[in-house]
């Protein structure tokens, strides 16, 4: 419901008004307060450099240093300069900018308080063992990622420093050291976020080029506390986030890494259901060798090895989708369903394309799976058997993990021959 009112406000609104206020401002976007500053009522703060890091005080009030049709440049009384851009990317959607850079050499930091409607409607900054977004999120120095909401909005923040997220109480709260940027961008609905992301993660963007000033920041992911019972949280976050193939298929090598010995058919299983481009090349087309799978490892080689080969059609529409418009090949649900409440905050379900819907089950030893069907008719791949929308559970043994296609596809013909083949092995 919410993505359907953001999409019409989309199309009867002025995209952004910038709007002097009481020795401040207000910045409206698509008809949404995003951020009303005033000197009595602040929402930008900044931290002096030696205080406490709770010592936080008003930026003040604000002074148009140079204005255009689609930016403007403020220098605040506390000493910090603030820069805004309005990007359009004709029908995909927009990207809003605010840079901030200090002018007192004394002020390191920045906070900024935006106004939101649902705070909880926030995904992504992964990978983390939740998609969903609450409370405080501390991000390590110079990792890429963004977080996206089911209405159809990204954000991103780079920061010289310190990044520190707080979603509660419909609001966001930025901490960012300095010099800092922050893009939001504003399209219909997830999948044309991720259209909008595409397009504007282009190499000649204005991020690339503030990255390439700060490039001495490497991404620093500490991955060694990832616990593959959360595999499909991981992973569903990242598809929330902006992320990169490479960025899947390393993920997927460090579940596998600290899944090796004690989950190993599940974590087969796993990449049994993934598209090719979320995998490291170790998985596409084989089980690797030192996973232990019992006395019947051939016959698993040879299934594994056949139901891959069988769906490498579905995995290259995959791969040319993800390549050409920006929608990932792996994702969790509510990308393709925002309105979808039953999925909404769960972690136990992934799409592989638009017509794959799988449940990793990585946390169990049960042979029995369940999970939330979308909206629509779906086709449990290994019984041939078809399933309504809602809560089904499925008999899941190894080789045969909780798969569903949907009826409609234009690939039904081709996930037919392989359960026919499957059923032969």
């Amino acid at each position: 419901m919410r993505a359907r009112r953001l999409s019409q406000r989309y199309r009867r609104l002025p995209l952004i008004s910038f709007e002097n206020w009481k020795q401040g401002f207000v910045i409206t976007i698509v008809g949404q307060r995003l951020l009303w500053h005033t000197r009595k009522r602040p929402a930008i703060f900044v931290h002096r450099s030696g205080e406490i890091r709770s010592a936080w005080r008003s930026v003040g009030s604000c002074t148009p240093s140079m204005a255009s049709k689609d930016s403007a440049f403020f220098i605040f009384s506390e000493g910090i300069s603030m820069r805004e851009e309005f990007q359009r990317y004709g029908e995909q959607g927009s990207v809003f900018l605010l840079e901030f850079s200090s002018i007192d050499s004394k002020i390191d930091a920045v906070k900024i308080r935006f106004l939101d409607n649902s705070a909880d409607e926030w995904n992504g900054l992964g990978p983390r063992p939740s998609h969903s977004l609450k409370g405080n999120i501390n991000l390590k120095q110079g990792l890429h990622t963004a977080a996206f909401a089911i209405d159809g909005r990204f954000l991103l923040c780079e920061s010289s420093g310190k990044r520190l997220f707080s979603f509660k109480d419909g609001a966001i709260e930025l901490l960012l050291e300095l010099p800092a940027a922050v893009y939001l961008g504003y399209a219909k609905n997830p999948i044309e976020a991720c259209r909008l992301w595409h397009i504007w993660t282009m190499p000649d963007r204005h991020l690339a080029r503030w990255i390439e000033v700060h490039k001495e920041l490497e991404p620093q992911e500490d991955i060694g506390s990832l616990k593959p019972g959360n595999a499909a949280g991981l992973l569903g976050s990242l598809s929330f986030s902006g992320a990169r193939p490479n960025d899947f298929q390393e993920l997927n090598l460090s579940i596998a890494a600290k899944a090796e010995g004690r989950e190993d058919w599940k974590l087969a299983d796993l990449m049994l259901c993934q598209p090719d481009i979320a995998l490291p090349l170790l998985f596409r087309r084989e089980i690797p060798m030192n996973l232990e799978l019992g006395n019947n490892r051939k016959r698993a080689q040879n299934r594994y090895a056949k139901i891959r080969a069988g769906l490498a059609q579905y995995w290259q529409f995959c791969e040319k989708r993800w390549t050409n418009e920006g929608i990932p090949a792996l994702f969790h649900p509510s990308i393709l369903f925002p309105d979808d409440c039953n999925n909404a905050e769960s972690d136990n379900m992934l799409f592989s394309g638009p017509d794959l819907v799988f449940a990793p089950n990585m946390a169990s030893k049960d042979e029995f799976c369940s999970l939330i069907l979308p909206k629509g008719s779906w086709i449990h791949l290994w019984t041939s058997r078809i399933y309504p929308a809602g809560k089904v559970t499925v008999y899941a043994p190894f080789g045969m993990p909780a798969l569903f296609y949907r009826l409609e596809s234009e690939y039904a013909w081709l996930f037919d021959s392989v359960r026919q083949r499957a059923s032969r092995l």
